[in-house]
């Protein structure tokens, strides 16, 4: 997609899909988080580790809470990146479609004056032919065996 192309609408359904399984609906995720203990949250609960293996036990859930953390800040940021994308496509193809109403727009326009002309020439040939004599009515010349002398013959010395 260049500047000045706006995006396909399959890239914007593709795009906002893909949205649909974005970190910030992950529930099982927001789940674990939300679940974590509060040993791993807080600082001054430290004084309560008396022995080396409680405090590898605590070591292995913080260890596990910061991957958890990570892993999770790093798909909130690329959905960050995403959504920002997705704005900017979906700018440049509402302006897009500004811009191609504004022709259609335009365009419906010229077509009703367009319209209104040929409404108004249709109007005036129905009035005109109204008006016509009606050739049917006149005696047929066309059977009569008379015919009107040739330009030639106007001008014989005979």
């Amino acid at each position: 997609m260049t500047p000045e192309e706006p995006p396909q609408t399959t890239d914007l359904i593709r795009a906002l899909q893909e949205l649909e399984n974005a970190a910030s609906g992950d529930a099982a995720v927001h789940q674990r988080i939300g679940s974590l203990p509060v040993e791993v949250q807080d600082v001054s609960l430290l004084d309560k580790i008396t022995d080396k293996a409680s405090g590898d036990q605590l070591s292995k859930m913080v260890d596990d809470a910061c991957m958890l953390l990570a892993d999770y800040n790093g798909r909130l940021a690329a959905e960050i990146d995403d959504r920002k994308q997705l704005t900017r496509m979906l700018s440049d193809f509402l302006q897009s479609q500004k811009e191609v109403l504004d022709e259609k727009e335009q365009q419906l326009e010229e077509y009703k004056c367009k319209l209104a002309r040929v409404s108004q020439v249709r109007k005036e040939l129905r009035l005109r032919i109204q008006n016509l004599p009606d050739l049917s009515r006149l005696p047929n010349v066309t059977g009569s065996r008379v015919h009107l002398p040739y330009a030639g013959d106007l001008y014989n010395d005979d």
